[in-house]
Formats: C-alpha cells, structure tokens, sequence
C-alpha cells in the first residue's frame, strides 16, 4: 500500500535536538512530494511551531487515526503509537535512554523512573514486546542493535546536524584561515555532570569550558577556539554535540555509554573512548588530553575519518527519507 499521508508527532513547546529533527524529517518529506505535517502533542491543545523551526516552514496538523496515514512518534510515546487503529503506528527510536529511562549512574534510580513512566502509561506493559506489531526507525546503530534484541528490524533513519552541514557554510569552514586554538575543553553541562566535576578538581591547571546558553553563531565561536570537546554522557543516540565539535576541528573524548560503546555512531579511534569505570581512568584522562594539547595538529588529523562521515550524512540521510517514502510499506511488522 501506498500512503496518502504522513503526520509525524512532536511534543509541543519542546526545543531540544529530539523535537528539531522531527521538524528537519517534515521539512524532508515534504521536499520529496510527500504530504507531511508536524502535530504537536497533548493532542487537545494548540501550539505555535517553536521559533528556532519556523525555518523550516513546515505545516501543522491536526492528529487523525485514518487509513492510508503514516504516524511516526518519537519514542518517548509508545503507547500513543498503540492506540492506532487505522492508520499505520510507527516508533522513531531518536534517543533509545528516553525509553528505558537509564541513565547509568544508579540502576535503583533507572528502575524507579522506568515504573513511574510504567505506572502514569506512557510504558506498555508488556515492554518491547508490545511493539512489535508497529514500524520502526532507528537513528542510530545503537538503537538498531538495542531493538534486534527484541527481534525487531528497523529501517535506519538519521538526522544531520543543522546549519553547520549545509553546503555554503561547509566551504565557508574549509576556507576560513586557520587560527591559533586555545588549551580549552568544551563540555556539556547536562551530560555526565558528575564525571565531568571530577576531572575538573583533578585537572584546576587546564580550562574547562561549559556550552550553555550559546546560540549557533557563538556555539561554533566556541568549538573553532577549542581544542578538546568532552562528553561523559548516556549517549541515548547519535548526539549532535560531538559531531558540531568534530565538524569544527575539536578533538572529540567521549565515554563508552550507549552511542559511544560502538565505532558506528561515534567513528573516532578507541583511545579517545574513556572507561569510566576504569581504576585509572583519570590518569589515562591526563595522559590523552595532555598529548592533545602538545600535539593538536596530529591529534586533530585522527578525527577526519569521523568528519567525512559527517559531511556525507546530509545524502545518507536524503536517500533514507527517500526510502522511507518509496518502500516504507515494505517494511512489515518485526517478526516475533
């Protein structure tokens, strides 16, 4: 069957990486001739689309369950997308940690938020296995992997990073004069905060940087005057953050949460991946940043593999929206 077509959900009011690329994939859909329309969540009330995506200049819909209609919800909806009874119920699998709710800092506190979203319904009882009657689409390998252990195969569906892959700002950055970079370490304050806290008191000597409250402009001001991005975080997905900081010349250390623990989604050399759980894993912290900063240039030439993979995700991820309007009726329920 063929879709007429397709209302992709979105929380209402929400301004994060997950909420953009449901925009981007409206904004997509419909430059390939699909009908396509974001549709704000609670279904009852009225939103305006979010300043920062009026760019995208998309339309909104209002939610209707009919046949030959393709609703793709984020994750964080599961038992919405039960609720379909004519249309056809798909699961966008952007950040798979929104889902099972770890975070891997205490496995009481994961398991305790994981029965509060169980008990208020936003978690099917039967747990992944509940849907395996629905479509799925995965942003990242390490959501495609996190599903086939359920028996469910889903089509690959990414979401380049905005702005900065666009071709006039792409040859912009390769013609911008190199300039001196400073011993700085970016981090981001809402990801693995306590890891983070850590090495700030071990390492008072060096200059440790939050990314917060920047807009794009003074964002990448702030990755081209860096040398090192850090992320300690879950890694719920392929994170924007540490492809910005890679497109921007960053040397890029991450853990080995989520994302990070494959060489898929984060394709950079294992030793810039840190076990924080390790007995040493400070002082192998020292030693990495420490050869970063007296040899960035080199250092910096190990990250290119992982930037021509971020320069080509804008046609990786056109070709799987084209597949996800030419053949996303072929790609049936899981088995199991």
């Amino acid at each position: 069957m063929a879709y007429r077509s397709v209302l992709v959900i979105c929380p209402g009011d929400a301004v994060t990486a997950g909420p953009e690329a449901l925009h981007q994939l409206v904004a997509e859909l419909n430059s390939l001739g699909k009908s396509a329309a974001i549709v704000y969540h609670p279904f009852d009330r009225q939103f305006a689309v979010p300043e920062p995506y009026r760019k995208y200049n998309i339309p909104v819909g209002r939610y209707a369950d009919e046949a030959d209609t393709l609703i793709i919800f984020p994750e964080i909806f599961p038992t919405l997308a039960l609720r379909v009874r004519h249309a056809q119920a798909a699961i966008w699998w952007m950040s798979v940690n929104n889902y099972t709710c770890v975070r891997y800092e205490s496995v009481v506190r994961d398991k305790i938020r994981y029965a509060r979203n169980l008990l208020m319904g936003r978690r099917p009882w039967r747990g992944m296995a509940a849907l395996r009657s629905l479509k799925h689409f995965a942003q990242s390998h390490y959501a495609e992997l996190f599903l086939a252990q359920y028996g469910i195969k889903a089509a690959p569906l990414s979401d380049p990073i905005p702005v900065y892959l666009e071709p006039d700002y792409l040859e912009a950055l390769a013609q911008r004069p190199p300039t001196a970079r400073q011993d700085i370490i970016l981090y981001n304050p809402t990801k693995g905060a306590k890891v983070t806290a850590r090495l700030r008191d071990a390492f008072p000597q060096w200059l440790f940087r939050p990314l917060r409250g920047l807009d794009r402009a003074n964002l990448a001001k702030a990755f081209l005057e860096a040398k090192v991005y850090i992320d300690f975080g879950h890694h719920p997905g392929k994170d924007r953050l540490p492809r910005e900081a890679a497109i921007h010349g960053c040397c890029v250390i991450t853990g080995r949460y989520g994302s990070a623990a494959n060489p898929v989604d984060i394709p950079i050399p294992e030793r810039y991946k840190c076990d924080t759980r390790a007995s040493d894993f400070v002082d192998r912290f020292e030693v990495l940043v420490t050869d970063i900063l007296r040899n960035f240039e080199a250092c910096c030439q190990e990250f290119e593999g992982y930037r021509d993979v971020i320069r080509r995700e804008p046609e990786t991820y056109r070709n799987q929206v084209r597949a996800l309007v030419g053949e996303v009726a072929r790609i049936g329920p899981s088995a199991g």
